[in-house]
């Protein structure tokens, strides 16, 4: 069966949802809101057994450290592909070592195609011989715009490829950047956007560019927090004091609103 996960409002809805307090249930991170106590705490994952005031602080501990996938014990919760014990030594960036989309279920619907597909709000058309996606609706949260025509559309790597060697994928096995490069299993790793806010963004990392759709700027570090944990991505100084600065600013506004 196809891991199809990458609508774009489970990945706003996975990263923004509010934990619920002693039920038991966790967030993707490991964590939920206290309700008896008050505060952020967290059961499992980097985080466990930490306490904070908000969710937007304890992404922020999170990104002080070099970042480790989560062991959260949802049974649905995705796992990463492991890398080797022992690393390779690392290599000069070269686009060729991330592959170009893959078919890996041989069902002539390549990387790009399946992620059409599942982000798509409306039913897709596909061509005469049900292999690419022709017609579809697609909303695009990097640009608050709505799009029919795929050909409008990149499918964005969240975390850059380049940005992810730069961040440790230098050292990753050749089969460990390909598993990178065409993720399926995680709603957070793709996802279809405007071509022309993809091609602004580029490889930079939220220091160097944020989406022009300014309300979507809190959930777009918090995921980018949140994958750079996922895939053991570290984080340089500017980078960190970047996504300090949004979530500051996040927590503040929602401050606010609750008062």
């Amino acid at each position: 069966m196809k891991v199809k996960l990458h609508t774009v409002l489970l990945v706003i809805t996975m990263l923004s949802s509010v934990a619920l307090g002693h039920s038991g249930r966790t967030d993707s991170i490991g964590c939920h809101n206290d309700r008896q106590r008050g505060g952020y705490h967290c059961h499992s994952g980097p985080l466990a057994g930490q306490s904070f005031s908000s969710k937007d602080a304890a992404l922020r501990a999170m990104s002080s450290t070099t970042s480790t996938p989560s062991s959260s014990s949802e049974p649905d919760t995705p796992q990463p592909v492991p890398a080797a014990p022992t690393p390779p030594p690392a290599v000069p960036y070269d686009r060729d070592l991330y592959g170009g989309w893959i078919d890996a279920d041989g069902d002539c619907q390549d990387t790009r195609q399946e992620v059409l597909i599942a982000e798509s709000i409306t039913p897709v058309q596909l061509d005469s011989r049900g292999c690419r996606v022709v017609i579809g609706t697609w909303f695009d949260p990097f640009t608050g715009q709505t799009f029919t025509n795929p050909g409008d559309l990149d499918i964005d790597h969240f975390i850059p490829l380049a940005e992810a060697h730069r961040s440790g994928a230098d050292r990753w096995l050749p089969e460990h950047r390909r598993q990178f490069a065409n993720d399926l299993s995680w709603p957070g790793s793709l996802i279809a956007v405007s071509a022309s806010a993809n091609r602004s963004k580029g490889d930079r990392d939220p220091a160097g560019w944020l989406p022009p759709n300014q309300e979507f700027h809190c959930e777009y570090v918090r995921a980018w927090v949140i994958a750079k944990g996922y895939w053991g991505l570290t984080m340089d100084d500017r980078e960190r004091e970047a996504v300090y600065s949004v979530l500051g600013q996040c927590e503040s506004s929602t401050r606010g609103l609750a008062h």
